[in-house]
């Protein structure tokens, strides 16, 4: 190593022992050392004897810190001391300090692109919504980094025109006896309801290593069944299973670098800007639990491979294939019939065929947007190709395979949430009017239920905005008003209306999808239902923070609509306001609007003060296949 002082840094690293990811760092760390400076490092020790007894907390003195969370306790003693510390979890809090994390997008990107060549029909999340600790330095709460791989996974899928079903877990204290059996049956109902094949992606490997020991108690075949891929390349779970757990690896070494980095910096007295440092992942390591890529040939493998990629969004020819290959197309087409049993070309059809009878599965999607997302010259090229390759046309295919609900035989529901299922708009209004008041600013109760009941925070935030005093700060507003409102629902256990739970208990046995569509957000989306027990009914959600329009405007419905899968003409909504009886019209569904407001009920508008009302034979008819919606 260079020289060093004579009297040498202490740097302290603290990983939690449920991390695995602790010695890939500290390599990393000793990369950056042997570079540059010698320190010296300190871990906890807990060594009966055989050494000192080390404990990192916020009464340890030293020049830096290198910690995967801490308390706000701790950062606020270690800024008092002046000591330097870099974050290595995108959750928690940092009181200014760098993170260095893995670049979540992408994890969620490589997942999505992985699973796709996996070429099935089908595509899943499951992740942790809300994660108990009693220790403050875990940093329990709703977990950050699951929204952000998820919003990437499902951003990618959305590029063939895909969408996955999504499962948060029931917030647990894992450290109970029996918890570890509730959140196995958890997962147990939500693979069991998959359709299948499908190609789940979990968040992490100890989850992803859940999954697959629930799969088997299930009879689920993996890969055959369901394809599933992890994250973080973690050996005790990846191997722990049967078969073995795909994954994307955790860039460790890197991270250790860069923490190292930023340490270094601060100790030698800059002052860094607060924010994070996201670090490339790029490893994805292939084992049973995904690998429907068999092939032991690996040039014809990476072919394939490409081809599942490619094909169905791209209108690929045979001949591009010799370009990414040493290989002659000769070898190319005899290697392909050796181990496959066809050529390449066949390879791309069966590929192209099998997207597009996924997509047009979906009756809200035209034919001329179908030729445009996989490249087709227009609909008569498509349904040519669709034509030889199956001996239909796509239209009966589509009369053939559209989905129940769509054929009429019995309607979806639609719910909103605030208003609907529980009252929480007295809440939402107490913790905008709180934080505005902290600037200043004046709001009513009634001109919030006048003008706002039913709008999207975003809405809400640049209405108050707009008529605030001078000198008003939005962005502190909006983390004001959040933080009075986890305040205001945390430990509440919100009771359900009239009528709500029994309807849902009816619906869920009559076979009758259901989805969520509200103008929250979708951190707020998953406290609320958890806080209400209701959770388990709505595995489809849309939320007000993922369209470009809140209600009034149909963009939320329209989004829940999709990820049913069915028109929305063959949907009822539930709402409680104004806003939103006018956002489902606009979609064109129908509507049982529960409320004691005085407007008259307009045409497809069912109305009722609370869906206790509304009687068995009703709510059958409302669904049935000729049902019309009257005035009463």
């Amino acid at each position: 190593m260079p020289d060093t002082p004579s009297i040498r840094r202490s740097v302290a690293i603290r990983h939690p022992v449920w991390s695995s990811y602790g010695p890939q760092v500290m390599e990393g760390v000793v990369d950056f050392m042997r570079a540059h400076q010698a320190w010296r490092l300190v871990t906890e020790n807990r060594s009966y004897g055989e050494m000192e007894s080390v404990l990192i907390d916020k009464d340890w003195h030293g020049d830096g810190l290198i910690l995967f969370r801490a308390s706000e306790e701790e950062l606020a003693e270690f800024k008092r001391r002046g000591q330097a510390v870099v974050l290595l979890s995108t959750e928690g809090p940092d009181l200014g300090f760098p993170r260095v994390v893995p670049d979540n997008a992408r994890i969620g990107a490589m997942a999505a692109e992985h699973l796709i060549e996996c070429s099935v029909p089908n595509y899943a999340f499951l992740a942790r919504g809300e994660t108990f600790y009693r220790e403050a330095q875990f940093a329990p709460g709703l977990r950050r980094y699951a929204r952000e791989r998820l919003a990437a996974f499902r951003s990618k899928l959305a590029e063939y025109a895909l969408e996955p079903a999504v499962h948060y877990l029931k917030g647990r204290p894992l450290w109970k006896a029996q918890s570890w059996r509730e959140v196995e049956t958890e997962v147990m109902a939500f693979l069991d309801l998959l359709p299948k094949p499908c190609g789940l992606f979990v968040v992490d490997d100890s989850l992803g290593a859940v999954a697959l020991r629930a799969a088997d108690r299930l009879g689920i075949q993996v890969p055959g069944e369901l394809a599933v891929i992890g994250f973080g390349d973690d050996s005790e779970y990846c191997f722990s299973t049967f078969p073995a757990l795909s994954s994307i690896a955790y860039p460790g070494r890197e991270i250790g670098r860069e923490a190292a980095a930023l340490l270094w910096r601060q100790m030698n007295g800059e002052a860094l800007p607060p924010g994070r440092t996201e670090i490339a992942v790029q490893n994805l390591v292939v084992r049973e639990s995904s690998d429907t890529l068999a092939i032991a040939d690996p040039q014809i493998r990476e072919l394939v491979r490409l081809i599942r990629l490619r094909a169905p969004r791209e209108a690929l020819l045979v001949s591009e294939l010799e370009d990414l290959t040493p290989l002659s197309m000769t070898t190319i087409k005899a290697r392909f019939a050796a181990l496959l049993g066809h050529g390449p070309k066949q390879e791309i059809q069966r590929v192209r065929l099998r997207h597009l009878q996924q997509l047009l599965a979906d009756p809200a999607q035209s034919l001329a947007e179908i030729a445009r997302r996989m490249q087709f010259a227009s609909a008569h090229e498509l349904s040519r190709f669709f034509l030889a390759e199956t001996g239909e046309r796509p239209s009966d295919f589509r009369k053939k395979h559209a989905p129940a609900v769509s054929r009429g035989n019995r309607r979806a529901v639609v719910f909103d949430m605030d208003g609907t299922l529980f009252d929480t708009e007295p809440l939402y209004c107490d913790a905008f009017r709180k934080a505005y008041a902290l600037q200043g600013g004046k709001l009513e109760k009634e001109e919030y239920f006048r003008e706002l009941m039913g709008a999207t925070n975003a809405t809400i935030e640049s209405y108050l905005t707009a008529k605030a005093p001078p000198g008003f700060d939005a962005a502190r507003f909006s983390k004001d008003w959040r933080a009075a409102w986890k305040s205001i629902i945390a430990g509440k256990r919100l009771k359900s209306l009239p009528g709500v739970k029994e309807l849902l208990e009816r619906l869920c046995e009559w076979g009758v999808p259901l989805a969520l569509a509200s103008s929250s957000d979708m951190e707020d989306i998953a406290l609320c239902l958890e806080a209400a027990g209701l959770a388990g009914y709505f595995l489809v959600r849309a939320a007000g923070d993922e369209v470009a329009e809140g209600k009034p405007a149909p963009d939320v419905y329209l989004l829940a609509c999709r990820r049913l899968g069915v028109e929305a003409t063959d949907c009822v909504a539930i709402e409680d306001s104004r806003r939103g009886v006018a956002a489902a019209l606009a979609a064109g569904m129908q509507v049982v609007w529960a409320t004691d407001l005085p407007d008259a009920p307009a045409d497809k508008v069912r109305k009722t003060k609370t869906l206790a009302e509304i009687g068995e034979g009703e709510w059958k008819s409302l669904l049935g296949e000729e049902a019309e919606i009257r005035v009463p």
